[in-house]
């Protein structure tokens, strides 16, 4: 089955399922990834019901403790709660923070928030904690890939962050990645880090640290959150450094008073979805599209934790960020980029939860022909003698729906025009004239090109949690995604070597299991078709070269 035709299908099913969910569903609460309450300690509804991640209600403050803007009856001089369902745990009890006797309140959640097994000390008035559930949720470079404000935002309201504290979180993934490839030197997934790849060599093993990382939580006043990720990573790109500083960020926000919220430092750019279920490797969408920022952001956001809609709006420089954002080096000092997303939650009576979302970005790193993706080599290397250039935004749409047992997801990701980089051209730039449209006009006016196939990526992705007999839920997850960037020319490369750039595609099979909350092993197996570099795609790269990939790895977390 083609792309095109896995598209039009999949595409199809997504809108029939959208427009008949708002049938079945019933406005509840959460929206995709909320923590679930730990299967080791059995916990399920007074019927027996375990429940989906988005279904979670969260361990609430007494009743007398909640703000009146979120009852039942909306703002009143003399609300009353609503609890939805008793909740009931099986031996042992878990106490939260200093609620060890609470109940579960229906009404709360969006992906990320968590229950509290927490340990600590007091600091004058401050206390100083550990909270393994709020730090995998944090420190998760999987899932929950844009969702770390309202992870903050929630978990202070649900109990999770106690008043006036420090929460401080570690986390590590590292292990072996094994590779092989049927062209020497090219490595769709080893190549994305220099210095793994033997250019001589069809297979390749390395022992790496992925990520190694400390979060700092500050929870103060009734307001405001910060956080503070610095992280060590063996896999940067050249010319980035092993350690940074990847998230400094401040939320000010109360979801009992107001479901708007702000934030506002260094952090992901609320575009796109862009988990994946797999055990280690990112996907493609994730791989082309994460937009993660290297400036301060400025982001408004209203999360209604009744009907789970999320809406947000996200304004920063319009230069180059850390990965995908970028409006060009004239816009370095300027405000000049944008984001908007907005998502919907349907909840199930049956635990499980439905998800839309859709997302927009002004402006992205495919907007030239100018491959120099990092800082110093935009600001030391030459662009083409003919530069192409031109605003290119970027789309994307998501469904997701989650159980107890399953999780879906499918999400398409595009440019809004061509890439100036996968269109036919030679090393300076010049397009080939069989693309021209008049030969009189400009030959860097991308309206003169009649090139037209934008980025785009399918991913499709599924996994499957049995309840183990000591309680724990396996993950079995096979994820595809299916990536279309230039059109069938056949170009000249480095050394005279043919090059096509047309499509590729990358599925992986992984398992995943959860020795306790602190420590997961995974085992995963990456298919590649196609071997395109976004650093001179035109110079190196061969959509038939295949690839075959073995990750065996652990996380640790504290």
């Amino acid at each position: 089955m083609g792309f095109k035709t896995t598209k039009i299908f999949l595409l199809t099913g997504i809108a029939v399922i959208a427009i008949s969910t708002p049938i079945l569903a019933y406005n509840g609460l959460g929206l995709r990834g909320a923590q679930p309450v730990p299967q080791a300690y059995g916990t399920y509804y007074a019927n027996g019901t375990y429940i989906a991640p988005q279904a979670q209600g969260y361990y609430q403050k007494p009743a007398h403790n909640l703000r009146p803007a979120y009852y039942a009856g909306g703002l009143s001089s003399n609300p009353q709660p609503i609890y939805t369902n008793t909740y009931r745990q099986a031996q042992p009890q878990i106490p939260v923070g200093n609620y060890a006797s609470v109940q579960y309140v229906n009404r709360l959640g969006l992906r990320g928030s968590s229950q509290a097994f927490r340990q600590g000390f007091q600091v004058g008035d401050t206390s100083v904690t550990t909270n393994v559930k709020h730090t995998r949720r944090m420190l998760d470079w999987q899932e929950n890939t844009t969702g770390k404000t309202l992870t903050l935002l929630t978990n202070r309201t649900n109990g999770t962050l106690t008043p006036n504290s420090l929460t401080i979180g570690g986390a590590i993934k590292g292990g072996l990645m094994w590779q092989s490839t049927s062209v020497a030197g090219k490595f769709p997934i080893l190549s994305r880090f220099p210095g793994f790849t033997p250019g001589t060599e069809t297979s390749s093993g390395v022992f790496v640290i992925n990520n190694a990382a400390l979060a700092f939580t500050g929870n103060f006043g009734d307001w405001t959150s910060f956080y503070l990720q610095p992280e060590y990573s063996e896999t940067e790109y050249f010319g980035q450094s092993e350690f940074q500083l990847r998230k400094a960020f401040v939320v000010f926000g109360n979801l009992e008073e107001t479901p708007f919220y702000a934030a506002f430092g260094r952090k992901t750019i609320d575009f796109g979805n862009f988990d994946g279920y797999n055990a280690f490797t990112q996907t493609e969408a994730q791989h082309y599209f994460w937009a993660a920022s290297d400036q301060p952001v400025l982001e408004l956001g209203y999360y209604n934790m009744y009907s789970g809609l999320k809406l947000t709006a996200t304004a920063f420089s319009g230069g180059r960020q850390l990965r995908t954002a970028y409006a060009g080096a004239e816009n370095e000092n300027k405000i000049a980029n944008f984001a908007a997303s907005a998502e919907k939650e349907f909840r199930f009576r049956n635990g499980g939860a439905f998800t839309v979302g859709a997302s927009y970005l002004h402006d992205t790193i495919y907007r030239n022909n100018y491959t120099a993706h990092t800082f110093g080599q935009i600001g030391s290397g030459t662009p083409p003698a003919n530069f192409i250039s031109y605003r290119n935004g970027a789309v994307d749409v998501f469904v997701e729906y989650n159980s107890p047992s399953w999780d879906f997801m499918v999400e398409y990701t595009t440019t809004l025009k061509p890439w100036g980089a996968a269109i036919p051209q030679d090393a300076d730039g010049f397009v080939d004239p069989a693309y021209i449209i008049d030969p009189l006009g400009s030959p860097n006016d991308i309206n003169n090109i009649s090139f037209e196939q934008k980025l785009e990526v399918l991913t499709a992705q599924a996994r499957f949690k049995p309840l183990l007999p000591n309680g724990r839920r396996l993950q079995l997850a096979a994820v595809g995604s299916w990536g279309n960037i230039g059109d069938d020319f056949v170009g000249v490369g480095l050394g005279g070597v043919p090059t096509k750039w047309e499509k590729n595609q990358q599925h992986a099979l992984s398992v995943q299991y959860p020795v306790s909350d602190y420590l997961d092993f995974g085992v995963e197996y990456v298919f590649n078709k196609g071997f395109i570099p976004f650093v001179a795609p035109q110079l190196v790269s061969d959509d038939d070269v295949t690839a075959h990939a073995v990750n065996v790895g652990f996380k640790a977390r504290f």
